[in-house]
This record gives structure tokens, C-alpha cells and sequence, in this order.
């Protein structure tokens, strides 16, 4: 597996593919901390909110560098139809992984006033939260399933619009929001990690098991 996540990471970096989405969040990210004065935890919540569409972008364009047969190579040499999408996913998330920390140590250093470790926390787990949202909201919409980037460009954006707006999707929208308030309880916190994690776990299995069954 760590194999196969080398292997990912290899190819999105030769695809070049991440360099619209990274340098979109980056400048996000240095737009926002302009000032650095003020509540930490709204700025957050903004680029947490970036994130979770930075990484839907990267999965989408890091599965999409492999044409169908490419993808029967690879899914051969892994031996397993799952461990190439499990790859994938685990590869964004640590592209995410090191985004996501970018927010949270500038403010850590260069905030006014200081943020505090309960603050930095909710920050990095909600932008580790929103980026495994991406991911899992992605992977339908990349060509695993979905034939025809004009069709993948509006699903993912309906996707993306309807978590991170609508109040009736208990994802990530409920910590986003109470961050742009306070500090947002324990519970919270515990209960969108969990639910992060079964989105993209059920993602990446549901996925990946339609995508074998079609090429089969």
C-alpha cells in the first residue's frame, strides 16, 4: 500500500494537475491572513471550507490521470480492485494533510492576539474533516464512474455547494458554522471526525466495488 500511495503521489506530481487548486487555496489562504488580527476560528472555518473543494479537485484530477487500461494495469499489479482508489484517497489526504497545516501554523505564528491550543485543534481537525468530505464527494464524480468532465464539473459543484451550504447535511456544515461563533464543543468535533471518516470510507469502498463490476 505504501507502494501505491508513492505511486500516486508520483503521478499527480508529473501530471502537474495540482497546480491550479493548490495555488487557488494558497492564495485564499494569504488573502485571508492579511490582517491576522481578530477571531482565529472564522478564518478557519473559510479555509477549512476551501480545502474540502481543493481536495475534491485533486482526487478528481489525480484518478483521472489513468485512462481505462492504465487503471486495469494498475488495479493487476495491486491485486485488489479497492487498493488503487484506497491509494488514491490516502494520497490526497496527505496532499490536504500538509494544506490544511499551512492556515493552522501561520496563525500559530504571526495571529493577534496568539491563538490557543483548543483553537488550533478545531482548526486542524476541521480542515482534516472538510478535506476527507472532498474526497469522498469526488471519487463518484471522477471517470471511476461518471463518463465526461462536463458532467463530473456540475455534479461535483452540486455536491460541494449542497455540504457546505445546507444546513440539513450534517457533515461539516454544523462545525463550520459553529466555528464563525466560538469555540465549538467536544462532541461536535467528535461526532464530524466520525462522520468524515465513514463518508470516505463508504466512498471509497461503494465506489470502487461499482467500478470493478464495470470493468468485469
Amino acid at each position: 500500500m505504501i507502494a501505491l500511495v508513492r505511486y500516486q503521489l508520483a503521478a499527480l506530481g508529473h501530471s502537474q494537475r495540482y497546480v491550479a487548486p493548490v495555488l487557488l487555496y494558497i492564495g485564499v489562504v494569504g488573502m485571508l491572513h492579511q490582517d491576522n488580527r481578530g477571531a482565529v476560528l472564522p478564518v478557519f472555518a473559510v479555509t477549512a471550507g476551501a480545502l474540502l473543494v481543493v481536495a475534491g479537485w485533486l482526487t478528481i484530477a489525480l484518478v483521472d490521470v489513468e485512462d481505462p487500461v492504465q487503471r486495469m494495469v494498475t488495479q493487476a499489479h495491486a491485486g485488489s480492485p479497492y487498493r488503487p482508489t484506497v491509494s488514491a484517497s490516502a494520497a490526497v489526504l496527505t496532499c490536504s494533510a500538509a494544506l490544511g497545516a499551512v492556515p493552522v501554523v501561520w496563525s500559530a505564528l504571526a495571529h493577534d492576539p496568539r491563538p490557543t491550543g483548543p483553537e488550533l485543534l478545531t482548526g486542524a481537525l476541521a480542515h482534516l474533516a472538510c478535506a476527507a468530505v472532498g474526497i469522498a464527494l469526488a471519487l463518484p464524480c471522477s471517470r471511476l464512474l461518471v463518463s465526461g468532465l462536463g458532467r463530473t464539473l456540475v455534479l461535483s459543484a452540486v455536491l460541494f455547494s449542497t455540504v457546505l451550504l445546507a444546513r440539513w447535511v450534517p457533515l461539516v456544515f454544523p462545525l463550520l458554522h459553529a466555528m464563525n461563533s466560538g469555540l465549538p464543543s467536544p462532541a461536535l468535533l467528535g461526532w464530524t471526525g466520525l462522520a468524515a471518516s465513514a463518508v470516505l470510507a463508504a466512498s471509497v469502498l461503494l465506489t470502487a466495488n461499482v467500478a470493478a463490476r464495470r470493468v468485469g
